[in-house]
């Protein structure tokens, strides 16, 4: 499938949806021409058939009333997306209370970090001018609205609304002279960003989704590539309580934006309410005896798994060890400890059914 019958197609779905009546609706769509859901062959052929199936339902329906502006903006390299929008946020002519501009994004993982990031920075006052809606057109697609075109974009035919969400902000210490990081899915530090890190320089040479694989491989070869070491981890809530505190070698570490979230396509890092995870170091059977069982979220049973509600973590840690956020990932020094992640609430709004279209 191609960018632009994308376009064509998300144009049918709003000149006819009857949500927001009587506001002029204006849409953006940042999108990677080099994303899976147009590249990949499996991916871009049901991609193609949900877009096709939700025109068809989009043509018995009558045209609203208002304007529809749809404009498509390609990216062309790493860190374009968050260019994009920045100069759509500037350009934008939502300025007023008859209109609500949405800002899709039809990518990856990476497409929709970089443009969520921007959204972020809009002052309070003007958030509500903005939705988001991060179309599945990735391989992964865990950071998205739904895992296909059907659940995303089908959710145009009834009444919408806006939904503010949190993000965790990452702080390495001030010592190292990193820029905090900024994650709306799951930030980690150890294995899993290991797999995250090769994950995307295999697929810079062959596109596809290869992270079950690197999830097998560095099982295996994770502790010869990084020294696992005592790591002293710390966890508050929202009115500063210490809920968990260990000083154990951890295998992993991750705090994500809520509960029930997933990465790696699917695999249930965070299966329940709770926003955190630690999963302490064990021998190399047992690593491929729970791998399974970790991935699937059936955690209740694995003794190395420890889950906590948080609004804040922090880690002291005498080695470097990878970080990733969102599928993003790099490399930290001891210099960038202590780490901090905090999950800061309401900072940006998503498109949500409205809650009267949910029952």
């Amino acid at each position: 499938m191609r960018p632009i019958e994308l376009v064509d197609g998300v144009r049918d779905l709003i000149s006819r949806t009857p949500a927001y009546p009587g506001k002029a609706l204006i849409v953006d769509i940042i999108a990677n021409p080099n994303a899976g859901g147009f590249k990949r062959r499996r991916f871009a052929f049901s991609r193609h058939w949900e877009l096709a199936k939700l025109q068809q339902t989009a043509f018995a329906l009558p045209k609203r009333d208002g304007e529809v502006k749809v404009r498509l903006h390609l990216t062309e390299r790493c860190g374009h997306a968050s260019a994009i929008a920045q100069r759509v946020v500037e350009r934008s002519l939502s300025n007023g209370v008859d209109s609500l501009h949405i800002i899709m994004t039809a990518g990856g993982d990476g497409t929709s970090l970089e443009t969520a990031e921007r959204l972020i920075h809009l002052a309070p006052g003007e958030r509500d001018r903005f939705a988001l809606l991060r179309l599945p057109m990735g391989t992964g697609n865990d950071g998205s609205e739904g895992r296909n075109l059907l659940v995303s974009l089908g959710r145009f035919f009834a009444l919408l609304t806006m939904e503010r969400r949190a993000a965790v902000r990452v702080i390495p210490s001030m010592e190292g002279g990193k820029m905090p990081l900024w994650s709306f899915n799951i930030a980690s530090v150890g294995l899993d960003a290991y797999v995250a890190d090769k994950t995307n320089r295999l697929k810079a040479m062959f596109p596809g989704d290869s992270y079950k694989f690197w999830v097998n491989v560095a099982t295996l070869l994770y502790d010869r590539a990084y020294k696992v070491a005592a790591m002293r981890l710390r966890a508050w809530d929202s009115l500063g309580s210490l809920v968990f505190e260990d000083e154990g070698e951890k295998l992993f570490v991750a705090l994500g934006s809520s509960g029930h979230r997933q990465y790696g396509s699917n695999k249930k890092i965070l299966p329940g309410n709770e926003n955190g995870i630690a999963v302490s170091q064990t021998s190399l059977f047992r690593k491929l005896l729970v791998k399974g069982a970790i991935e699937q979220g059936r955690h209740e049973h694995v003794r190395e798994v420890r889950h906590f509600d948080a609004a804040k973590i922090e880690m002291e840690y005498p080695e470097r060890i990878p970080l990733q956020c969102d599928g993003e990932a790099e490399i930290l020094a001891r210099c960038d400890f202590p780490l901090a992640m905090e999950r800061v609430p309401d900072l940006y709004n998503v498109l949500v059914p409205a809650p009267e279209s949910k029952s």
